[in-house]
């Protein structure tokens, strides 16, 4: 489940395919089921998660996109690589290196912008000096299936 997160500049737009995605944007709760499209605006507290056993699949946009699709492949090729923790995160240096380079897309609630650009910017100095890089490529090669007959 992501954390609560706001998008300074970003709509972001969820369409529920299949399931039911429960959200939280502002103080409002829901849960939206297939068919249910719901948009969240720029700069609104918000986070998502499937609180049920059964699948949900979703179709998410953020407009405009700025670099909010690079961060997403990075977070997955991180998760890809086995580089994420047991909250489906990088380490904290890293994350900070991520966090800063995609501060216009992406950043925390309740934190003044400020406080937080601070930090992520040490932290990022940090996480380039250990060798990070704001983005990830994928290091492994996917595992191949074998064709069935």
């Amino acid at each position: 489940m992501p954390l609560a997160h706001v998008h300074p500049k970003q709509s972001q737009t969820f369409e529920v395919l299949e399931g039911e995605l429960s959200l939280k944007a502002g103080r409002d709760k829901l849960v939206a089921q297939a068919g249910d499209v719901v948009t969240v605006a720029p700069g609104e507290v918000h986070k998502f998660w499937n609180a049920t056993d059964s699948p949900v699949r979703f179709r998410c946009t953020v407009a405009p996109a700025l670099q909010f699709e690079r961060f997403i492949e990075t977070m997955f090729a991180l998760a890809a690589d086995g580089k994420l923790g047991k909250r489906g995160l990088p380490n904290p240096v890293r994350l900070a290196t991520i966090a800063n380079a995609h501060f216009a897309d992406s950043r925390a609630p309740y934190v003044p912008a400020w406080v937080q650009k601070a930090g992520l910017a040490a932290g990022a100095a940090l996480g380039r000096a250990v060798g990070y890089a704001p983005t990830y490529d994928r290091q492994t090669l996917p595992e191949l299936v074998p064709a069935t007959a």
